[in-house]
């Protein structure tokens, strides 16, 4: 669950809310399974200039992600820290050819953070990874099932050209 925030943090966008716009964390459990945490509440600005993208701050409200069950979605909300820390946020992104690099905050802990992408017409489209424990988030389990550390997530994101 605390995947789940981290990876909302890092591919919020655009200031008006669309349904095109989405991001989503793949979050696998153990012994087995897994499930996908999506939101489609993105806030801030992603901007094209050339070749180069750049963000100064994308946002998401941690309680807009939705697993697919409620009681998962309220554990997650509450092991991403929500109540004092309501939002993840993705600042000073700076990316050019497939690569991008921004400061991704979680759980009121700031890291730097490495994000791939594909220029797909007027969308990003980018796949990041991150261990939840490096933003000071404890293991999660529920009833013998846990998550693993390691998170993936996809974010597609309409942008603005400069």
């Amino acid at each position: 669950m605390k995947i789940l925030l981290l990876f909302l943090g890092l591919i919020c966008s655009n200031n008006a809310y669309s349904a095109e716009d989405s991001l989503s964390l793949n979050v696998k459990l153990t012994p087995a399974g897994s499930f996908v945490a999506k939101s489609n509440k993105l806030k801030g600005d992603v901007v094209k200039d050339g070749t180069s993208f750049k963000a100064e701050k994308l946002t998401v409200l941690i309680s807009t992600f939705k697993t697919g069950m409620a009681l998962r979605d309220e554990h997650f909300c509450k092991h991403l820290k929500c109540e004092a820390n309501p939002k993840a946020t993705l600042s000073d992104f700076v990316g050019t050819n497939g690569v991008g690099k921004g400061i991704l905050e979680v759980a009121g802990v700031k890291k730097p953070i490495e994000v791939t992408y594909v220029d797909k017409g007027n969308q990003l489209v980018a796949q990041l990874n991150f261990k939840a424990s490096e933003f000071g988030l404890p293991p999660a389990k529920y009833l013998g099932v846990g998550v693993n550390d390691e998170v993936t997530g996809e974010v597609t994101i309409t942008f603005k050209a400069k």
